[in-house]
């Protein structure tokens, strides 16, 4: 991660803030970065296991007291004004979906004034939320001189988002902003909150990724049905974790045809992040290629969540000699396609992806997450 990049975008939170709200009190700031998974999709709510990364792309938060007891959010050219921070419906929902978690986990946050700047596309299956959530809160937590511990964190912006947005999500996303060690990955399993950091072994392999500009949303109506679907195939199996199913005890389950294919991919999916773990650790990059590729396919044929699009953007990516693997990223139905590439070749393998959706490319380098970029808050 360039820090320099993190610092500028701090910055342009705090002009933001200061050109909608006038001068004020001192501000606190905070980044978090976005959340690539490399092998692992939609196996967070059924208690897999998810290889990810934090990447250098981010949400800054600036965040002072207010100087009239109301609410001033200013995010992507939008200014807000409230009496409180329950949701209305308008774009500093998410923003201050933060105060009410904290405030719920017994922590007392005046009215506030909220300054946002993105490098994170939002939609886009990296993150966006969640880093906004985890951003936003350490900013506030610094602000008040509070901290908290790591999982408490995560718990409180998984909150704001679950729980005061009403989005379906698992905790993924949350964790990966925070945990993700300097210059590795992350391999978390979701069922016993484990994780284990891996370092990034290959100093000339590189993700370059494309942002197709269809933008999914995490809680729209087909997410929520794959989600769905799972959680009863699981419950009719008796299981609480993927993890725990076999091929011949998802055949013999008196369940729906889709909701087998379902199960059979999370099943497979948590499996493909432990080998793909594996071979981070033995510095096998074909390997790892090969996993993501096999996880994408699964994502299309089995949970259905891939798009004409993205078969074309991963296509045109493994194309492109140099290139290992590719699969989409996030929750699907659009947003981005990532590729483990050699970096000599890694514009080409833009210019393919580009080319197949006229999307936006961009390289994904590994950064660190909240817990490591501001030890003054994420305590323990």
């Amino acid at each position: 991660m360039s820090t320099g990049d993190a610092s500028d975008l701090t910055r342009a939170a705090l002009e933001a803030l200061e050109t909608a709200g006038g001068s004020g009190s001192v501000a606190a700031t905070a980044w978090a970065p976005g959340r690539c998974t490399l092998v692992g999709e939609h196996v967070d709510y059924a208690g897999g296991r998810v290889l990810c990364v934090a990447v250098d792309l981010g949400i800054a938060a600036a965040v002072r007291p207010s100087g009239t007891a109301r609410y001033l959010v200013v995010s992507g050219g939008a200014i807000v004004t409230r009496n409180d921070p329950d949701p209305t419906g308008d774009v500093g929902d998410h923003v201050l979906a933060p105060v009410v978690a904290l405030r719920a986990s017994g922590i007392s946050v005046p009215a506030l004034e909220v300054g946002i700047a993105a490098t994170l596309p939002a939609g886009a299956g990296l993150a966006s939320s969640a880093a906004l959530m985890v951003a936003t809160a350490t900013a506030i937590l610094r602000l008040l001189g509070a901290g908290m511990t790591a999982r408490d964190l995560a718990a409180v912006a998984l909150s704001a988002e679950r729980d005061v947005l009403g989005i379906p999500c698992g905790p993924l996303d949350q964790r990966a902003v925070i945990d993700a060690p300097d210059g590795g990955a992350l391999l978390l399993d979701c069922a016993t909150g484990g994780e284990e950091s891996l370092a990034w072994p290959w100093p000339d392999a590189v993700l370059v990724g494309c942002d197709t500009g269809v933008h999914h949303d995490v809680g729209g109506a087909e997410y929520r049905h794959r989600r769905e679907e799972t959680e009863s195939g699981l419950a009719a199996l008796g299981v609480t974790s993927c993890q725990e199913l076999t091929d011949s005890v998802i055949e013999s389950a008196r369940v729906d045809p889709d909701v087998k294919r379902r199960l059979h991919h999370v099943m497979a999916e948590t499996r493909r992040a432990v080998e793909a773990a594996d071979a981070m650790r033995r510095a096998d990059l074909g390997a790892l290629g090969r996993l993501m590729s096999a996880s994408h396919r699964s994502l299309g044929d089995l949970h259905e969540v891939s798009t004409p699009m993205l078969d074309a953007v991963v296509s045109a990516a493994e194309d492109v000699p140099g290139c290992f693997g590719a699969r989409m990223v996030g929750a699907g139905f659009g947003g981005t396609v990532v590729a483990l590439v050699t970096r000599d070749r890694a514009d080409a393998c833009r210019r393919a992806m580009a080319g197949a959706c006229g999307g936006v490319t961009f390289q994904l380098r590994p950064s660190p997450g909240v817990a490591v970029l501001a030890p003054d808050v994420v305590r323990g």
